[in-house]
């Protein structure tokens, strides 16, 4: 019981301060993202290939930092890692080429945020982007020129591959396959290229904004770099370029809200967890009824005991030993005939008594200028709401420190109806307060 207080404590405080704090929300510092794509590569190889561009897509993985400064722009450190390759199939004997080279590229973006209150509204779980940056690129490209025996790859002009070359008119001539194997690192004769280069990325993107904290973003990134030798090839003048699409998923790092932090300081919580407001012993995380009187015993829950179950403690049950199941009054007394009859009675006694108080012949006219007169021979008491005894302050309807002859009649009629405190003994003690007042 007392954990799930503390629970329920605790999460109440965290939503009060969530709503309290939803409109301010806190701006990023920092979004960590990681992620995985494919890279389709796009070169000389890709010209005029009767390869499916399909055939050729590789896997890459992306991690990336982004600090997001105001509501417009971040800069973002990004780095890719994955392999890209191309294969030609072609009767022209010099057209069946093909490559495949890991690449790795790191670099930095400049991100545009459309969810900045200006074009989106910034708490829109949907956002696009967009980003360009500069990047470091390096590659290695190696070709599949060689079966799995170590055999070179022979084609012929009918589209077939062979252990001889075309018009070898020795024997032995056997048809072979291709095991996709990127054994052999390629060159150029008279080239010495530099395996390393800059690329520019251009990324168009959508944010999902899971939670305040965790976004997913899927994008696509045309990457396009400064050489033409990424495929070991360079006929068209024109620099290679992939495409990247993919997947990643973001942890947003927030600036910390001092005045949230800082909430709480001066509560004590050691001594709201071990307080027992009642001194029943039994603290109040764990009491299911407060404000015991002083001196009641009570069981485990902080409850005062009772024997017969009636419902009516033990230290208000005038009859202690009920039989079970029996319907009792507010005194633990089971209700009975003769019971129902001295009620009767008694209200008719109250009934007398009023009537006797305030004049038989009174009209509510004459009984509410009585109340007035009271009420106005008290003003000036210290702390009217204090003056009235705790067992009858119940009858001050009104809160506001005065029984009125109104209040009386209502607490009379709820005696009856069951729907107040007030015995026969509290009714007479608050009619004698009414005329001390």
């Amino acid at each position: 019981m007392k954990k799930m207080l503390l629970f329920t404590f605790l999460v109440t405080t965290f939503y009060n301060i969530n709503a309290q704090f939803q409109e301010k929300e806190m701006p990023d510092v920092l979004t960590v993202g990681a992620g995985v794509g494919f890279l389709s590569y796009m070169g000389d190889l890709t010209a005029q290939s009767n390869v499916s561009k399909f055939s050729n897509i590789r896997t890459g993985y992306t991690f990336n930092l982004e600090r997001r400064f105001g509501e417009v722009f971040g800069f973002q450190v990004d780095a890719l890692y994955g392999k890209l390759s191309s294969n030609e199939r072609s009767k022209e004997i010099l057209k069946n080429r093909n490559f495949e080279t890991a690449v790795i590229q790191v670099g930095l973006n400049a991100v545009f945020h459309f969810d900045n209150d200006l074009v989106i509204h910034k708490e829109s779980p949907f956002s696009p982007y967009i980003s360009a940056g500069f990047h470091f690129l390096k590659f290695d490209p190696y070709g599949d020129l060689k079966d799995k025996n170590g055999v070179p790859y022979q084609y012929w002009d009918n589209g077939t591959i062979w252990n001889q070359s075309q018009g070898d008119t020795s024997s032995g001539a056997t048809q072979i396959q291709r095991d996709y194997t990127y054994e052999t690192q390629l060159t150029d004769s008279a080239v010495n290229y530099n395996r390393s280069t800059f690329a520019v990325p251009l990324t168009f993107g959508l944010k999902w904004k899971f939670t305040p904290r965790i976004q997913g973003r899927i994008y696509a990134t045309y990457n396009i770099t400064f050489t033409d030798w990424i495929d070991n090839v360079s006929e068209n003048g024109k620099n290679d370029k992939y495409l990247f699409g993919g997947f990643s998923l973001h942890y947003v790092i927030k600036k910390v809200n001092q005045e949230k932090k800082h909430r709480y300081d001066d509560v004590d919580f050691s001594a709201i967890e071990n307080s027992d407001k009642d001194g029943d012993g039994v603290l109040d995380m764990e009491d299911f009824c407060q404000n015991t009187p002083k001196g009641v015993e009570v069981d485990k829950k902080g409850c005062p005991l009772d024997a017969d179950g009636d419902g009516v403690p033990d230290y208000l049950d005038k009859e202690p030993n009920t039989p079970k199941g029996a319907i009792v009054d507010e005194e633990g007394r089971e209700l009975t005939d003769e019971l129902l009859a001295e009620r009767i009675a008694t209200k008719n006694k109250i009934v007398e008594e009023r009537k006797q108080s305030f004049s038989e012949d009174a009209s509510q006219s004459k009984l509410d200028e009585i109340s007035s007169q009271i009420e106005a021979a008290s003003k000036g008491a210290k702390s009217k709401s204090n003056n009235i005894p705790l067992d009858l302050q119940e009858a001050d309807l009104d809160g506001n420190g005065f029984i009125s002859s109104k209040e009386i009649s209502a607490a009379i009629d709820g005696f009856f109806e069951g729907s107040n405190n007030f015995s026969v003994k509290k009714l007479h003690e608050l009619i004698d307060y009414f005329f001390e007042q």
